[in-house]
């Protein structure tokens, strides 16, 4: 899938989560599952529609997908685990779902306060020394922004 194909199934998926209520800062969502999933790419995002590498804990009683993902520990470093991860039958579903775990999660539901300023919602997602956040690589922030950088060049969201 070429950057452009991304952008256009991503804004498609997004239109759709939105006319089904979810609430989120599209800028964040279209960096963070173009990050996350390589651009569309990853086997993670072509066999489990899973664009921001959610994983399936104990509550999650819909089909998995086994893969190993690269896991950052501030004592341990970079390392690889196998885990379990969501799986959705398209692009919308996962929207949705994300959306649905920012909106019950306590510690993400900040976010929400931020729906209009990417900066915002996004550094509302992030761990802190009181709570977990969405990812554990320590430069998420950088990336995520870089990412969106990226994907405003080729006419996504704006990051204003």
């Amino acid at each position: 899938m070429t950057k452009i194909e991304f952008i256009h199934q991503m804004a498609h998926a997004c239109d759709k989560a939105h006319a089904q209520g979810a609430r989120f800062n599209q800028a964040v969502v279209f960096a963070q599952a173009a990050l996350e999933s390589h651009w569309g790419n990853s086997d993670l995002a072509r066999e489990a529609n899973n664009i921001f590498s959610i994983k399936a804990g104990p509550t999650w009683d819909g089909p998995t997908f086994q893969l190993t993902a690269a896991e950052w520990h501030y004592q341990r470093g970079w390392y690889q685990a196998p885990a379990l991860w969501r799986k959705y039958p398209d692009w919308t579903a996962c929207i949705v779902d994300y959306a649905a775990i920012i909106a019950a999660v306590p510690w993400y539901q900040a976010a929400l306060e931020h729906l209009d300023d990417p900066h915002r919602f996004l550094k509302a997602l992030l761990p802190s020394p009181n709570k977990p956040g969405w990812a554990t690589d320590p430069d998420y922030y950088g990336k995520v922004v870089r990412t969106g950088a990226e994907m405003e060049s080729y006419g996504g969201p704006k990051w204003s």
